[in-house]
């Protein structure tokens, strides 16, 4: 959910293509050139966007047939914008095709990126596209189109936006319900779509990874700051954290609207006001009333068909799933290491070391004594990618959420039988990211040999790369042994009375 610098787009030689040409044709050629280069540069709606020519392939329509479903949808969709950066946040919610390749029998395959990815190329999706696509199998069965919206604005606003665009494409694909894979806070936006009954039915899958279906307490501002005035002794530490936390928050305000912890758990602390006689230190106001996502929870409790989604967390391992002699022990021979790995990394904005340096302050959240006492642990939300913890990322029923919190590796598989979804998957240290980039939390001699995780719910299936689990549960979706509707059967026969 952080962003890093990215390069300029390269561009031809704007001088090349006028060599055989007089003086005059060249200026004229010169201001077209400019002309169209500005409009490029700045993704102008008015124009179709430019697709990535060494992806794309011929047109194979037939342009005396009027099926939409028998040939490309480049007269309704457009290609993805070319070049590294996007600057412009988009004002509406638009669906681009991946290739020109006809959609024929294929169904829609839909990726809805993340925070602040509508600002690059691909919207972020290009490693995992690319790997879907070199599936056999995959490009047999889906064609994938990429939705863009603004990821800075509220859901409520983007939210009847998305779902024109997606009833668009409904119509256009020949009225097929589609598939959806969307990342982090993407996730939210596509669920509360699917809570609408009018939609529910044209979903095929919803596929999420490390979307806070119940929030996350990171957004919890009062609740952070709370924690912050608890946890942390040294008094720059209290005024470092405070103050990137809120310079950081008053860019992203949705963040701190939308994504708040639910309190499907019970987990926020209910004390009023506190305050920091530190300059610049941590205060506020914390109870529940003020905190808990009222919103979110009334959309988590519409009844849907759940069993059509599958659902990917992760957790970065630190020394707080450690036990007590254990962690002492390594915060005390390790710290320097993580200064040197992941604190001063964080300081200049990476975004795998951000998530390591985040997932830390997660797992110290300060949370009332009865709900510590029923985890085992203090450390509740120790189990997290840096941004969303496991509970809510695998959309943890509220019954078991108020049992079960999910701060212990052992839960993982014992949880297994209670979950309401269709799949649901969690992967030891992977990070928020990693779904996307393929990147894990680890140092580069670990990273030679450790490319390879186990799905902790389900710890006797073999090893892959995260992206090679990714394309086995799409294709395995409709599996007659392993897919929602035996997921749907095996309910029904466990509702039955025993006789």
């Amino acid at each position: 959910m952080y962003h890093q610098t990215r390069q300029k787009p390269h561009w031809p030689d704007k001088n090349s293509s006028f060599v055989a040409f007089n003086n005059r044709v060249a200026k004229v050629k010169t201001g077209l050139a400019a002309a169209i280069l500005a409009c490029t540069l700045t993704n102008s709606v008015a124009l179709p966007a430019l697709a990535d020519s060494s992806r794309l392939t011929s047109l194979q329509s037939d342009k005396t047939s009027s099926s939409l479903v028998s040939q490309s949808v480049l007269n309704h969709f457009e290609s993805l914008p070319a070049g590294r950066q996007l600057k412009q946040s988009p004002t509406d919610v638009k669906i681009y095709e991946y290739d020109h390749e006809p959609l024929g029998e294929r169904t829609p395959f839909l990726m809805v990126h993340g925070l602040r990815g509508e600002f690059y190329h691909y919207f972020r999706w290009q490693k995992v596209a690319e790997k879907l696509t070199k599936h056999k199998n995959f490009n047999a069965a889906y064609k994938i189109y990429m939705c863009r919206y603004s990821s800075l604005d509220r859901i409520e606003t983007v939210l009847p936006m998305f779902k024109e665009a997606f009833n668009k494409l409904y119509e256009v694909g020949g009225r097929k319900p589609i598939a959806i894979m969307a990342l982090s806070m993407g996730g939210n936006l596509t669920y509360e779509a699917f809570t609408d009954a009018s939609i529910e039915p044209k979903v095929k899958m919803l596929f999420t990874m490390g979307t806070p279906f119940h929030g996350s307490p990171l957004f919890c501002k009062d609740w952070r700051a709370y924690t912050v005035y608890k946890r942390l002794s040294w008094p720059w530490s209290r005024i470092d954290h405070n103050l990137a936390f809120g310079l950081y928050f008053r860019k992203n305000p949705n963040l701190q609207k939308d994504l708040t912890w639910d309190n499907v758990d019970g987990a926020i602390p209910d004390v009023g006001r506190f305050w920091s006689k530190l300059p610049f230190g941590p205060s506020g106001k914390l109870t529940i009333e003020n905190t808990e996502n009222k919103r979110l929870a009334a959309v988590n409790n519409i009844k849907t068909a759940r069993e059509k989604l599958i659902t990917y967390g992760g957790y970065i391992v630190n020394p707080y799933l450690q036990p007590r002699a254990k962690r002492y022990l390594e915060n005390a021979f390790l710290y320097p290491l993580f200064l040197v790995s992941t604190s001063f990394p964080a300081h200049m904005a990476r975004e795998h070391p951000v998530l390591e340096y985040l997932n830390r302050d997660i797992a110290n959240f300060q949370v009332p004594k009865p709900v510590a006492k029923a985890a085992g642990t203090p450390f509740v939300f120790v189990m997290n990618d840096g941004i969303t913890p496991v509970s809510s990322a695998i959309f943890l029923p509220p019954d078991l959420a108020k049992e079960q919190c999910v701060s212990k590796e052992a839960e993982l598989e014992k949880i297994k039988s209670r979950l309401d979804v269709g799949k649901a998957r969690v992967f030891r240290n992977v990070d928020h990211l990693t779904f996307i980039d393929g990147v894990r939390p680890v140092n580069p001699i670990q990273a030679a040999v450790q490319n390879h995780v186990k799905d902790e719910i389900n710890p006797h299936e073999p090893q892959k790369e995260i992206f090679d689990w990714i394309v086995q549960d799409i294709m395995a979706f409709d599996a007659p042994d392993t897919g929602k509707l035996a997921k749907k059967e095996l309910n029904q026969q466990e509702a039955k009375p025993t006789e």
